[in-house]
């Protein structure tokens, strides 16, 4: 080493696939977090008892997302510390949470959100209480599909990844420190 250098900064990632992950995994949790938001704030809003609801389908949809986002926020915080066998079934188990969550809500009057600048008596009896909420229903929904989306798109990376020629070790970080080997000095 030269005198009066530094030494170079050691990198944080050592392959793009390290890089994917902890990329993939911040997008996660960030669209996992607003959608806890926003969902939480539904059901707070509306409290514990289906019948503050327009329909029982709706509030169990928020239910089960409020369940998928807890559950992908504890994954999205953790995952370094799974495997990629445990990432396929995770990402298929969210894909089916947020796809169903995301479908329900599909269905309701606020669908598409196309239908929020309409007129309040346009939209059904029960869903006109509703209609100051069409663009936080909108936004649950979009979230919620990013969120199947992001679950699909890992779901066919960790297999590829897992299922390779190329052999990969089955962690993502390397969390523990290179052993060096002890020299003996020759006198």
């Amino acid at each position: 080493m030269a005198k009066g250098r530094a030494a170079a900064p050691k990198s944080l990632f050592k392959s793009s696939r390290q890089i994917f992950y902890f990329s993939f995994f911040i997008l996660w949790i960030c669209i996992d977090v607003a959608l806890l938001g926003l969902v939480s704030q539904q059901l707070h809003k509306y409290g514990n008892t289906y019948t503050n609801y327009p329909t029982g389908e709706y509030y169990h949809a928020l239910g089960l997302l409020l369940f998928a986002t807890i559950f992908a926020l504890i994954i999205g915080l953790f995952h370094w510390v799974l495997n990629l066998g445990m990432f396929l079934v995770i990402f298929i188990a969210n894909g089916v949470f947020f796809g169903t969550g995301a479908g329900i809500i599909e269905g309701t009057p606020f669908g598409h959100g196309l239908q929020c600048p309409n007129p309040v008596s346009a939209f059904p009896t029960a869903w006109q209480p509703f209609v100051s909420q069409c663009s936080r229903v909108t936004a649950i929904e979009g979230l919620a599909w990013a969120m199947f989306a992001l679950s699909v798109i890992g779901l066919f990376y960790a297999f590829t990844d897992k299922f390779s020629i190329k052999s990969q070790r089955n962690i993502l970080y390397d969390v523990e420190v290179p052993i060096e080997p002890a020299t003996k000095e020759v006198a």
